[in-house]
């Protein structure tokens, strides 16, 4: 396997949303980058692009006029698998669907020199699964980039079982490179940094059901703590994609959750995010607007009993401590460091808080009193027993 400073080319597979923003990434640093695409035409007016975009660089004096031919020498936009058969690394970037992305990865596998990473940005699917799919498992690993790329400082580094330890500090390396903080975890499908999200998120649709709040009013409280409210990460992040995250976080994480009836009624009614004008919002001139009550209102729900706390204090409970949960029972169940976790969940959450400084504040029985005055109020949900000793490490 190369060492971490020999690793100067990356093929990129796949040139959609998520290939875009990477390569746009790699393309700020010294590496040289082979995007493998499908349709020659794209593939030509993408280059068409890079070479007004570097052009651009060159007149506003980000890039000097004898470093334009060198640079567009190193990023080249292609349909040959030939061109990656140098590549040091491989990052793999087409869609969700596990049968496609292990037939890329094969085909990479048998492209690529013997010592080249191979990895995957499946944000998703079981990185062990993809693994074991493949002829020498011990190469290849996710790494994961979060969306909006622009917004995020944090990569994941999952690890399967059989992944090489010396390719984890090539990927250390390279991240760092490109400007990016890498956080090694272990496989979960739908990635660990996702958790608090998802558990986050979920609750605030708790809230709506119950009727509680209106989405702004939760976005509100919960923007006292985070760049961005719940209901309207949801509509950026989509509604179909969420649920689907969610369902597969709940698999794979045994949290005792389940998926709002609201999440099916907004796919139902065509009320897809951000992207097609409706979502948790209606939007007037790009502008979220409330529904009215009753369309969020679920009064068959069972996930939480009528008599709760309505108050802002509740609410705001309601919305952080999930976050706080999904992150201890993660570096319980070992699949991150405790530090490690907090640092990436404030970054692609935007928390203006640290929660593991406000963990360390509360201390293990300050959060056992919040945690059991949840459970006490809302279920099982919120049952921390079973992470006593992570909590404990908090006092230290």
């Amino acid at each position: 396997m190369p060492t971490p400073e020999s690793a100067g080319k990356v093929g990129l597979i796949g040139y959609g949303k998520m290939g875009r923003n990477i390569f746009n990434l790699l393309s700020e640093s010294s590496l040289e980058v082979a995007v493998l695409g499908r349709d020659q035409a794209e593939m030509d007016r993408q280059h068409r692009r890079l070479e007004r975009r570097l052009t651009r660089a060159v007149s506003s004096g980000m890039l000097g006029a004898a470093d334009l031919p060198r640079r567009l020498g190193t990023l080249r936009f292609t349909t040959s698998w030939d061109d990656l058969r140098d590549c040091d690394l491989v990052i793999e970037t087409v869609k969700e669907d596990f049968d496609t992305k292990v037939a890329v990865l094969r085909r990479a596998e048998e492209t690529v020199s013997p010592r080249a990473v191979l990895t995957s940005n499946t944000s998703s699917l079981s990185i062990t699964r993809i693994a074991e799919c493949l002829r020498d498992p011990a190469r290849f690993c996710g790494f994961h980039f979060f969306h909006p790329i622009q917004l995020t400082s944090v990569v994941e580094i999952i690890l399967t079982p059989r992944t090489a330890p010396e390719i984890v500090e090539l990927l250390r390396r390279l991240s760092r490179g490109i400007g990016r903080t890498p956080l090694v975890v272990k496989d979960l499908a739908g990635s660990c940094l996702n958790v608090p999200l998802t558990c986050h998120a979920c609750e605030a649709l708790y809230v709506l059901e119950q009727g509680l709040a209106t989405p702004s009013g939760i976005d509100t409280i919960a923007g006292r703590f985070a760049r961005l409210g719940p209901c309207e990460a949801l509509d950026t992040i989509g509604i179909p994609l969420y649920t689907g995250v969610l369902g597969q976080t709940l698999e794979a994480f045994g949290l005792d959750l389940t998926i709002p009836d609201l999440l099916h009624r907004l796919i139902r009614d065509g009320r897809l995010g951000k992207y097609a004008n409706q979502g948790v919002y209606l939007y007037r001139d790009d502008r979220p607007v409330d529904d009215a009550a009753a369309y969020y209102r679920n009064p068959a729900q069972s996930h939480t009993p009528a008599a709760v706390r309505t108050d802002d204090a509740g609410l705001y409970e309601r919305l952080l401590f999930p976050i706080y949960f999904a992150a201890l029972k993660l570096a319980q169940l070992d699949l991150g460091r405790l530090d490690d976790l907090c640092h990436g969940i404030t970054d692609i959450m935007g928390l203006k808080i640290d929660p593991l400084e406000e963990m360390r504040r509360l201390g293990s029985h300050g959060l056992r009193d919040v945690f059991n005055r949840l459970r006490d109020e809302l279920g099982p949900r919120f049952d921390c027993r079973s992470l006593e000793g992570i909590m404990a490490r908090v006092d230290a």
